[in-house]
């Protein structure tokens, strides 16, 4: 499949792979902070990467839904 599903799925059973996944947000991450202040910035960056892993532990690959499903909806 894609590699964010792919380390996706093996993050949510090894945490070496959660690193994985932040490094693939950071450029992302980084670029987002500019437009906030700079005292903000450091605390805004952990909150945010903290978020990211977050998901990624809840994420439900299960429930994913496919293109019928969506056409449905």
């Amino acid at each position: 499949m894609g590699i964010l599903y792919d380390l996706v799925k093996e993050a949510q059973n090894d945490s070496e792979y959660e690193t994985k996944v932040i490094r693939t947000f950071e450029p992302k991450i980084k670029k987002s902070l500019y437009l906030t202040r700079v005292d903000y910035r450091d605390d805004l960056e952990q909150e945010l990467k903290m978020k990211l892993v977050r998901y990624v532990r809840d994420y439900s690959l299960e429930n994913v839904p496919g293109l019928f499903d969506l056409k449905e909806q």
